[in-house]
């Protein structure tokens, strides 16, 4: 008994500090359009998707808010790297690029 009351502990607090990301919206995109014309919502979407399936394959999604922009564009570009050595092309340019703007526009994501 204790044991399952143990797991179910140890499993309730890794959940708990796991990261919610803030779901894109419409306005998250249109501060961003100076930096990214024609940037769309879908895109931002297409970017929070991949930043969850490859950023969370190794490691715990981080909140866009933890680094700057600048540390993601050194971040971004050297964790597809790794990426792509453990899964050969499982990040594209493209993805790459999606990936980025969706943590650099979430970044600067109002704080609630």
């Amino acid at each position: 008994m204790k044991k399952i009351v143990l797991t179910l502990s140890v499993a309730l607090l890794i959940v708990s500090c796991a990261v919610k990301l803030i779901p894109p919206t419409q306005p998250d995109v249109d501060r961003m359009q100076t930096k990214y014309p024609g940037y769309t919502l879908e895109e931002l979407n297409q970017g929070k998707a991949l930043f969850e399936k490859h950023c969370a394959d190794c490691h715990g999604l981080k909140n866009p808010t933890k680094f700057s922009e600048e540390k993601w564009q050194n971040i971004v570009p050297k964790m597809v790297k790794k990426v792509n050595k453990k899964h050969p092309n499982a990040v594209d340019d493209k993805d790459r690029e999606l990936i980025l703007k969706y943590v650099i526009t979430m970044n600067g994501h109002p704080k609630e």
